[in-house]
C-alpha cells in the first residue's frame, strides 16, 4: 500500500513539472530561476514535503521490520545453538555446521521486505532502503550477539549464521556496508579459538585492523566476554593483552 503510495505521489509530482513547465515557464507567467518567485517556492516546498513524507515511511517500515528480526532472535535463538550441552542434554558426536533456524528465517523475512521494493522504486531510494536496513540489522544482530553464551563447540554454527548474514548483504552489492559485516564474521573466530592459546586470543582482541576499523579493541573485549569459558580464560587474556600495550581498561 506504501508503495502504492509514492507511485501515486511520483506521477503527481510529473504532472506538477508538466504544468508548471508548458502553463506557466513557457507562458512566461513564472521565471524558473527566480528563487523568490511565490511560485517556484511553492513548488519546491511540495516537493520537499513529497520526500519527507516517503523517508518518514519508509523509516517506520524498516522500524517494524527491525523490531520483528528482535522478536525471531529473542524468540527462536536456542541456548544451545551456540553453547551445546547448556542445558545438560548429551552432545551430538556429529558437528552440526548449518547455520540456525534463527538466522535462516532472520535473512528470509529481511529479504522478504527488501525484495519488495525492487522494481517498484528508483534505484536511489532502492540504496539509500538497503543501506539503512544493513547498518539496523548488523546493530540488531551486535545487541543479539551480547546476549548469548557462546562455547568453541558452538562457535561453528555462530560462523556459519555469520557467513550466511554476509552472503545476504553481499545481494546488496554496497561494499561499505559489506565491510561491517565482514568484521561479525571475523568476530566471530574469537569464539573458536582453544582456551589454550589465551595469547592468539589476546592478539585477535588487540587487532582492530582485523576489523576494518568496525570495532574497537575495548568492543571486541565485550563480545570476548560471552565465551562460555571466559572466566576460565580471562586473567590470562588480560595478562596477554596489556603486554600488547593495545588497550586500557
Amino acid at each position: 500500500m506504501f508503495l502504492e503510495l509514492v507511485s501515486v505521489g511520483d506521477l503527481i509530482q510529473q504532472m506538477l513539472d508538466v504544468f508548471y513547465e508548458q502553463e506557466l515557464v513557457a507562458t512566461k507567467l513564472t521565471d524558473r530561476n527566480d528563487f523568490l518567485n511565490p511560485t517556484v517556492k511553492e513548488k519546491k516546498r511540495f516537493e520537499q514535503m513529497l520526500d519527507e513524507r516517503v523517508a518518514a515511511g519508509l523509516n517506520k517500515g524498516i522500524e517494524v521490520l527491525m523490531a520483528e528480526v528482535e522478536f525471531i532472535c529473542a524468540t527462536t535463538q536456542n541456548v544451545e545453538d551456540f553453547n551445546p550441552g547448556a542445558t545438560g542434554i548429551a552432545i551430538s558426536k556429529l558437528v552440526d555446521v548449518s547455520p540456525t533456524n534463527t538466522a535462516v528465517w532472520v535473512v528470509d523475512v529481511v529479504s522478504a521486505h527488501t525484495k519488495m521494493l525492487v522494481g517498484s522504486t528508483d534505484k536511489n531510494m532502492l540504496d539509500v532502503f538497503n543501506q539503512e536496513v544493513g547498518l539496523r540489522l548488523y546493530a540488531t544482530l551486535c545487541k543479539h550477539l551480547k546476549r548469548q553464551r557462546i562455547s568453541v563447540a558452538g562457535s561453528i554454527r555462530l560462523i556459519s549464521d555469520m557467513n550466511l548474514y554476509f552472503n545476504f548483504i553481499q545481494t546488496f552489492k554496497n561494499q561499505d556496508l559489506l565491510q561491517y559485516f565482514s568484521a561479525l564474521r571475523e568476530l566471530a573466530q574469537i569464539y573458536l579459538i582453544s582456551p589454550a592459546d589465551a595469547k592468539e586470543l589476546a592478539a585477535i582482541i588487540a587487532d582492530t585492523e582485523r576489523f576494518h576499523g568496525i570495532f574497537r579493541a575495548e568492543e571486541v573485549y565485550e563480545f570476548a566476554e560471552r565465551r562460555a569459558d571466559w572466566y576460565q580464560v580471562k586473567n590470562r587474556v588480560e595478562k596477554a593483552m596489556y603486554g600488547y600495550g593495545c588497550l586500557v581498561m
